[in-house]
């Protein structure tokens, strides 16, 4: 029923629900926020079936995984523009009930994404591959591989090649982050909120505000950022334990 609602608002479109003269990009949001919604549910229904160990939130060690993620915690929070809008370079100008559509579709791309992507995608991939090093690596590039490539689907539909090349190499960095999170935690919850609060920063300025969000300060920051957490996300990896990941299957 979830996918049947999600493919009539696909694809018969909210301009024939709400009214001719709503704003497009108002349309864009809460078409996102549904069909992203139904798309969630139909992959946590899927989860369910599969017996993955990962939709409890306040899974023990609960404390210990927040500890764990926060590096990329600072990442998901560096994206938003923290200094541009201090300094004025950048505003926020939209009325609070936009910005609150807007928080509603970036939770709810990032509950379709993860549930799909990490939760069934990845945790498929990682399910018989997970007795070594080298098996557990190639099971979170295939995974991040294909949330990469999946966005590629963007050219078509008129963005810029270059954005969306940009956007299919941060993806599939965020996927990796995510996957590695989710192994340590057991806990996707935790993925989807990181991925939310990241897609908020890098869109809040362009759908809600004006001005812009890069500055050389800014690029320096996430930068070094960046770096650091891939450093920890990768020495992290390498000491992952085979129980962590028996946990979320058995």
């Amino acid at each position: 029923m979830a996918i049947i609602l999600l493919l009539l608002c696909e694809f018969v479109g909210f301009e024939r629900i709400l009214a001719p003269d709503s704003d497009e990009s108002l349309i864009t949001a809460v078409e996102m926020t549904v069909t992203r919604a139904l798309g969630g549910a139909v992959f946590i229904a899927v989860l369910i079936y599969l017996g993955y160990k990962v939709l409890n939130p306040i899974k023990k060690p609960f404390w210990r995984g927040i500890f764990f993620s926060l590096p990329a915690i600072c990442v998901a929070i560096n994206n938003f523009p923290i200094y541009p809008v201090a300094s004025g370079i950048a505003r926020i100008t939209a009325p609070p009930e936009r910005i609150a559509l807007l928080v509603a579709e970036c939770l709810m791309v990032a509950f379709f994404e993860e549930t799909c992507f990490r939760g069934v995608v990845f945790l498929g991939f990682l399910k018989n591959r997970r007795d070594s090093v080298r098996s557990r690596f190639w099971a979170i590039v295939l995974s991040a591989a294909v949330f990469g490539a999946v966005h590629l689907i963007n050219i078509a539909m008129g963005a810029s090649p270059v954005a969306v090349i940009l956007q299919v190499g941060y993806s599939f960095l965020i996927g990796a982050m995510c996957s590695v999170v989710l192994i340590k935690t057991s806990n996707l919850w935790l993925c989807v909120l990181l991925h939310a609060v990241y897609n908020f920063g890098g869109a809040v300025i362009e759908q809600c505000g004006s001005g812009h969000r890069w500055d050389p300060f800014t690029v320096t920051i996430t930068a070094i950022v960046a770096v650091a957490t891939v450093v920890y996300m990768v020495i992290a990896f390498l000491k992952i334990k085979e129980s962590e990941i028996d946990r979320i299957y058995e």
